[in-house]
């Protein structure tokens, strides 16, 4: 399945009046046919005010994400599992109970998809022990 933000009719609605859009520019944003500033806008307001749910396959979600203004992005999995991304540098670390487990040196978005895929099996599973 496409990636795609699922999204009631109502909140299409909204989002075309918040946008001054039509209902094309709405499907385009929410099916990713389209990666216009508008268009990531729309994507945003979509999942964070109206409830829109992001789908489709190699879609990873259940994590936090925040930045941090000395250039780390953190993503907290469970209290126990985060990774923690050094922008700068171009590389993460998976942490688990506080201890470094896994550096990732190369780090490229798909490397990083595929970290936060592998990251949240490991979560899940220590959440079921």
């Amino acid at each position: 399945m496409k990636k795609h933000i699922y999204l009631d009719r109502a909140g299409k609605g909204k989002l075309r009046q918040a946008f001054d859009c039509t209902d094309v520019m709405i499907w385009k944003a929410l099916t990713f046919e389209s990666e216009s500033e508008l268009a990531r806008k729309i994507r945003h307001t979509a999942i964070k005010e109206f409830g829109g749910v992001l789908m489709g396959d190699n879609v990873c979600t259940g994590f936090e994400t925040t930045h941090e203004p000395e250039g780390t992005m953190t993503q907290t999995f469970s209290n126990r599992v985060k990774i923690v991304v050094y922008k700068n540098e171009g590389k993460a670390a998976v942490l688990i109970d506080g201890e470094v487990k896994m550096i990732e040196e190369r780090l490229t978005i798909p490397v990083l998809m595929n970290l936060q895929q592998s990251v949240l099996k490991i979560a899940r599973d220590l959440q079921l022990q």
